[in-house]
């Protein structure tokens, strides 16, 4: 029998270039006409995904056939999607998956929205913590009258006079 003549086993073959895609700077990908950007929000099965569009619609993607066991598109990726020309309201094409970097670069450049959640999920986040009130005068008075002064409130404190603390 010959001897081992190779460069290595396991740990040798793991740093090989072509499984080490995470350090590889890529040229950004931006839709074209008939695409659109979509989050991947459930795997359905059989290549198929719920997306997520920046409008809020939600539509059901198919990985396309080159990207099958070369590129794996988890819940929460940003993807492009083509949407089909023959039926419309169908299945959309999944084109290209985005990795982390690209996607802080797309928000960076308002190209695709902070979250892909419809307005009703979101709610009325601008307003929401917010309450607008039309005060007449007699309102202004009976707030002032309820303002502590701050310098009162700590000369007021009950433990001051405590020497145990």
């Amino acid at each position: 029998m010959p001897k081992n003549m190779g460069k290595g086993g396991k740990s040798f073959k793991a740093g090989n270039a072509k499984g080490n895609q995470f350090n590889e700077k890529r040229a950004l990908v931006y839709a074209e006409e008939g695409e659109e950007y979509a989050q991947a929000k459930k795997a359905l099965g059989n290549l198929n995904l719920q997306l997520q569009l920046a409008s809020g619609a939600t539509v059901i993607g198919r990985v396309r056939g080159a990207m099958v066991r070369k590129v794996w598109v988890t819940p929460g990726d940003v993807v492009l999607i083509q949407k089909r020309d023959f039926n419309e309201n169908d299945i959309v094409d999944i084109i290209h998956r985005y990795n982390a970097a690209e996607v802080r670069t797309l928000v960076k450049e308002n190209v695709i929205p902070r979250d892909f959640r419809s307005t009703e999920e979101r709610g009325d986040a601008t307003h929401g913590d917010y309450e607008f009130v039309n005060e007449d005068d007699n309102g202004n008075e009976e707030k002032e009258a309820n303002v502590l002064d701050r310098n009162q409130v700590v000369m007021d404190d009950p433990l001051a006079g405590l020497d145990d603390l």
